[in-house]
């Protein structure tokens, strides 16, 4: 909960409390009231209205109307009913505060609209439809106070229904995400360094959003690499692109990977995989644009030095652009999802260091086809292949949803008991990962991990925990 809100609901309390006594014995009704009502006002201007305040609100409408009468048990217990949900609902969903970057940088974003005209769009039957993008940049920036910190999710009158979609839960409950800051300063200029910027790309999985490992993304940045993160489009949960002069409003493209039930296995493995080629050819598109478009980083990239992370199917993009292409010089899947592959035995195998970083059990469809690629990698890979397996955590852990809200794990969404050290341990971990093998200099270790006790680790065909 924000400062005013806190200070509201408690208030709030201390009025339940005076009004619960007979009338004769109350002591500063009006002005505490009115210093309820002053504050309030002030939560509004500064904070903004959230729907999980609308039960303090409430109680505000009835302490006016009840201030001078005398107090009924029947009332009391309305009054006390209301005050108790002032207090769950915005403990429970709350305006988080998201984790500070650790590194000695402060960050800064940029987002576009690229075209592909090389490609055009498989997911429409529009003629000479191309392929359309939105790219947000993080990088270490200068501190200017000029910059507006950026919003965690933007457009969230749009993307409230496709998301409560996704996750199951109805759209009202995610509108107070547009309240929510990050640490990424708008168009921040990048700083003045002799080293270029190593770059990380990252692929979110299948509904996902280009931001929804904003925490991991503002990390890497703060301690000197430049991240580049995609909405690719009709996989993500919804893209939205600018205006153009054909159309005054925003232009949507919506989720449209889902494969119906029933779908013959040879028909689902073609799509995801026609999919996979399009994620990957999206990757490497970024990669040339960066080299040639004016962005915040255009000449600051050191392109000998790319990594590449994705979660869920974007685990598997990650994974296979790495090894089409061998500009990538390591690549981490977060609880990636290796059912899609339809490789070889023999070429299940990264030429390059490779992290997986997942739960310790899919325990959902076509596990086993996972499982198998997912040891034939870390078989075939050599010695710079790792992985950490986190007890207790589900899918969702892997992205920033566990910081959101204590219902998460009630609603069997995440399973890590802690949200933040489930972060630090995402954030941990893979940080260390690309500075050995990306940004080659320091020596990993796994098992020196502030939270190694929740990770069992996996080298190669060999087990310690």
């Amino acid at each position: 909960m924000r400062f005013f809100e806190v200070t509201v609901v408690l208030l709030s309390a201390v009025l339940v409390m005076n009004m619960s006594i007979t009338k004769s014995r109350r002591k500063g009704t009006s002005s505490l009231l009115l210093m309820v009502i002053l504050i309030t006002l002030l939560h509004l201007l500064i904070e903004g209205y959230r729907w999980q305040m609308v039960p303090s609100y409430l109680l505000l409408g009835l302490f006016t109307l009840i201030r001078n009468r005398e107090s009924q048990k029947t009332a009391t217990v309305v009054i006390s009913i209301i005050w108790t949900f002032s207090l769950l609902l915005p403990a429970t969903v709350p305006v988080v505060k998201l984790p500070k970057p650790t590194g000695p940088f402060k960050v800064g974003t940029a987002i576009f609209h690229w075209t592909d005209t090389t490609r055009t769009e498989w997911f429409t039957e529009e003629p000479g439809d191309l392929r359309k993008m939105m790219i947000q940049l993080w990088y270490p920036a200068n501190n200017n106070s000029r910059n507006k910190a950026s919003p965690y999710i933007d457009h969230i009158d749009l993307r409230a229904q496709a998301i409560g979609d996704r996750v199951g839960l109805p759209s009202f409950m995610l509108d107070h995400l547009n309240l929510v800051k990050t640490h990424s300063f708008i168009e921040a200029s990048p700083i003045e360094s002799k080293e270029l910027f190593p770059l990380i790309i990252f692929s979110h999985g299948l509904g996902g959003m280009r931001n929804q490992n904003t925490v991991l993304m503002e990390e890497l940045a703060s301690t000197g690499y430049a991240v580049a993160a995609m909405d690719h489009p009709y996989d993500a949960n919804m893209t939205i692109f600018p205006p153009n002069s054909e159309a005054s409003a925003e232009r949507i493209a919506d989720y449209r990977s889902a494969i119906p039930e029933g779908t013959a296995d040879s028909i689902w493995l073609k799509i995801r995989n026609r999919q996979l080629d399009t994620r990957i050819a999206d990757v490497l598109f970024i990669l040339q644009q960066l080299e040639t478009v004016d962005t915040p980083l255009l000449s600051r990239i050191n392109f000998q030095q790319i990594g590449i992370a994705g979660h869920s199917f974007g685990g598997a993009t990650a994974v296979l652009s790495a090894m089409q292409d061998h500009r990538f010089k390591a690549a981490v899947a977060l609880d990636g999802w290796f059912v899609p592959f339809a490789i070889p035995d023999a070429e299940a195998k990264m030429d390059v260091p490779f992290l997986y970083l997942g739960q310790m059990s899919w325990k959902s469809w076509n596990e086993q086809r996972h499982r198998h690629y997912l040891d034939l990698i870390m078989s075939q890979s050599g010695e710079n292949a790792y992985h950490l397996s986190i007890r207790g955590s589900k899918h969702y852990d892997y992205a920033d949803m566990p910081l959101f809200s204590p219902i998460m794990q009630i609603l069997g969404l995440v399973g890590f008991p802690d949200g933040r050290k489930m972060v630090k341990i995402v954030n941990q971990s893979t940080l260390q990962f690309f500075n050995q093998f990306v940004r080659g200099n320091t020596t990993i270790d796994f098992s020196n991990l502030r939270f190694s006790s929740s990770i069992q680790i996996r080298r190669g065909s060999a087990t310690s925990s």
